[in-house]
């Protein structure tokens, strides 16, 4: 399981969302899409062994203000 916190094309708001995540001392990772209005980069934390690491990683991501997906690999 991976926690996504957004999809961003503007490189500060990225930039502001992966300091959030990492200031509660979880490591981000990036991955660009191309999508029809153009490139946007995930920022992701993860990988997670199980479901529930999962839901308590989003839910210390989500009491920092950002939105948050939970997806299976």
């Amino acid at each position: 399981f991976v926690v996504q916190a957004g999809a961003y094309t503007d490189a500060t708001a990225l930039r502001e969302a992966r300091q959030k995540v990492e200031r509660l001392g979880m490591k981000t990772y990036t991955q660009v899409i191309e999508t029809e209005s153009g490139a946007r980069t995930r920022v992701r934390v993860g990988p997670f062994t199980t479901r529930e690491e999962a839901d308590k990683a989003a839910a210390r991501i989500k009491g920092s203000g950002l939105a948050t997906s939970i997806l299976s690999l």
